[in-house]
């Protein structure tokens, strides 16, 4: 990559900057002079973003001159043509490709380089500021280290066989190791962390099953130990058989005796139910004979004629009494509209009221009217009376029929219980009968032959004791079957944990993905130490650590990471690392900033490497603080020299 002009205009304390570039620049001046600031302005026109922005190049707006309004980075770059960055608004041009995104796109695809390695390559300090696993990460990707589980297994076959297992072997191992990753996926060496940790993962499983069966071998043994088994199994099994054909006979002549006991039972227990059945009917028929006792027998009175006659002797006067109420209710009215037909106002007859006028004189008609009144009282009064006789009938008559029913009520109840307690008395008998029967029968069974039964006990018993030693010789059988099919699994689990151990060994830091990528990479750190050489006098080498991070070691001391250097040490390593990266992206462009770190004896070799390799660049921009005496341009070929003060830039 090759800047050949650089326009700065409104940036930082740059108000208009207009430089023609060479292959190797230097700027000086003092502190706060606009040095850094050309780098960066180089940097966000690029890539937009800077050292003063974030990753994203949010906080660009402060980029711009204060007290003007917009900021414009352009440069000619050699196989790409203009470019031209300006804020605000955000534009892009590169080349003849106008917008934000597609340009920025086209400045990757002329430069053949992604935006984290145009910042290493404007920055030499960048990669020594990076994490351990930041920069292992920018390496491998620098270098295009990418491999599918394929090719992982591929080489891990050949790996393997280098170190003595057969061929088979590993070719086995190699293809049990392509199951630990999904095919086609390209990817660094995170790949092989990945594929570790599933064969870390299946030696663990597959210890534990190891552990669990090494357990239950040692249960197997301790129970082989603890137990003393019978000798003569097959004497056991003669002496067993005897003595099942032995139970056989006794429990065929016990037969009869135990149908006989069983008969015995069955007797007892039914002469025991029918004596509780006919007791609870004893009970139930005294019951019923205090309760029919209580009644005093079929009640008589119920029955006899002259009962009969009193009801209906009483029935005939309420009948009576009925009438005779009938006639004096019919009597008073018929006098009470006498006397409203003869009391009004034209006086009609009693008789025919519609048709006839009454001819009695008023001494007359008073007369009548008074003996109709004393009539009205009388029959009143007997009407009252013969209310009271018949209400005293009515009562007699309903107290006689009450008396009846209760009568005929006691009787009814009466038979019923003579017919329940005969019925109980029945049950009662028929029960003795049949217990009778029962005693008789148990009375005449034969006595059990004990004897027997003891024998067969016995007998039983020694069966039992046989039968339990058989099965001790058979779970032994079963325990050392057992035992044998887990010393086989365990076997197969110690063979397998060793191949594990291989596949963890072959997939770890210290195996395959090690030599691989010190093969790859032993190029980039000859680079290294080379340029690095020249910087120190041969005094500093780095090299891969175990993890392939980057280490140094100086003046032979003790081997570093390099965010431990002094920040010397950190610049010199930086600017062959920056140089060696550059190159692997085939930019070929080198950009060291605060140069002024370095002792002048180191400045002095750092100038003599870049002369002596200047053909190696395609360009070359060092930025150093100096006093404010302007240095004197040794007018060499490729070379040029600027002088920044406040922002302005001049060619010396």
């Amino acid at each position: 990559m090759r800047i050949n002009k650089l326009s700065i205009e409104n940036f930082r304390n740059h108000k208009k900057t207009e430089l023609n570039l060479d292959r190797i620049n230097f700027f000086v001046g003092g502190n706060n002079a606009g040095k850094t600031s050309i780098l960066a302005a180089i940097e966000w026109g690029l890539t937009g973003r800077c050292m003063w922005t974030d990753r994203a190049g949010r906080g660009a707006a402060d980029l711009v001159r204060q007290g003007e309004k917009h900021a414009i980075v352009a440069m000619e770059v050699a196989g790409l043509g203009a470019v031209v960055r300006s804020l605000p608004p955000h534009t892009l041009q590169a080349g003849k490709v106008s917008g934000v995104n597609e340009g920025q796109a086209a400045i990757h695809n002329a430069l053949g380089a992604a935006e984290d390695r145009l910042r290493v390559a404007l920055n030499a300090g960048a990669f020594v500021n990076m994490s351990q696993a930041e920069q292992r990460a920018f390496l491998f990707n620098a270098y295009g280290l990418t491999w599918t589980v394929d090719q992982v297994a591929a080489e891990l076959a050949g790996w393997l066989a280098k170190k003595g297992l057969p061929e088979g072997e590993a070719e086995r191992l190699a293809k049990k190791a392509r199951s630990y990753y999904p095919t086609g996926i390209a990817c660094g060496p995170e790949i092989f962390d990945a594929m570790e940790k599933r064969a870390k993962e299946e030696r663990k499983e597959q210890k534990k099953d190891r552990q669990r069966i090494e357990a239950a071998l040692a249960e197997i043994d301790d129970a082989s130990l603890n137990r003393a088994l019978p000798e003569g199994l097959e004497d056991l099994k003669n002496h067993l058989a005897g003595m099942k054909k032995r139970r056989d006979e006794l429990l065929k002549a016990c037969g009869a005796g135990r149908e006989m006991q069983s008969r015995r039972q069955s007797l007892e227990e039914k002469i025991n139910q029918a004596e509780k059945k006919a007791s609870e009917a004893r009970a139930k028929a005294e019951s019923l004979a205090a309760e029919l006792e209580s009644l005093g027998g079929l009640d008589k009175a119920a029955c006899e004629p002259g009962i009969d006659d009193m009801e209906k002797e009483f029935q005939e006067k309420v009948d009576a009494a009925n009438k005779a109420v009938a006639a004096a209710r019919s009597k008073l009215e018929a006098i009470d509209k006498a006397g409203q037909a003869l009391a009004c106002k034209d006086r009609r007859c009693p008789l025919a009221p519609e048709l006839l006028q009454c001819g009695l004189t008023k001494e007359q008609l008073d007369a009548v009217l008074l003996s109709l009144r004393r009539e009205y009282r009388v029959t009143s009064q007997d009407l009252e009376k013969q209310k009271t006789a018949l209400k005293e009938a009515t009562e007699k008559l309903a107290e006689m029929r009450k008396i009846r029913e209760e009568s005929q009520a006691r009787a009814r109840r009466a038979i019923l219980l003579q017919g329940e307690l005969k019925t109980r008395r029945q049950v009662v008998e028929t029960l003795e009968v049949a217990i009778k029967d029962l005693r008789k029968e148990l009375a005449g069974l034969p006595e059990e032959d004990l004897s027997l039964l003891e024998d067969l006990a016995y007998l039983e018993a020694d069966i039992r004791r046989a039968e339990g030693d058989i099965a001790l010789h058979s779970e032994a059988e079963a325990l050392a079957g057992r035992k044998t099919a887990l010393e086989q699994d365990a076997e197969t689990l110690a063979a397998e944990v060793a191949d594990l151990e291989a596949l963890v060994k072959a997939l770890g830091p210290d195996g395959l993905r090690r030599d691989m990528l010190a093969g790859i990479l032993e190029g980039f750190v000859g680079r290294v130490n080379d340029h690095l050489g020249r910087l120190t006098e041969g005094a500093y080498q780095v090299a891969l650590g175990g993890d392939m991070a980057i280490l140094c070691r100086a003046n032979g001391g003790p081997v570093l990471p390099l965010r431990l250097l002094s920040r010397s040490e950190q610049l010199r390593a930086g600017i062959a690392i920056s140089d060696a990266l550059s190159a692997a992206a085939g930019l070929k462009f080198l950009a060291i900033d605060e140069a002024d770190i370095l002792e002048q004896d180191n400045r002095d070799l750092l100038s003599g490497m870049l002369l002596e390799l200047a053909e190696e660049y395609d360009q070359v921009l060092v930025f150093t603080t100096v006093g404010d005496v302007q240095p004197v341009n040794p007018g060499l070929p490729g070379v040029k020299m600027f002088w920044v003060e406040e922002g302005f830039v001049k060619e010396i």
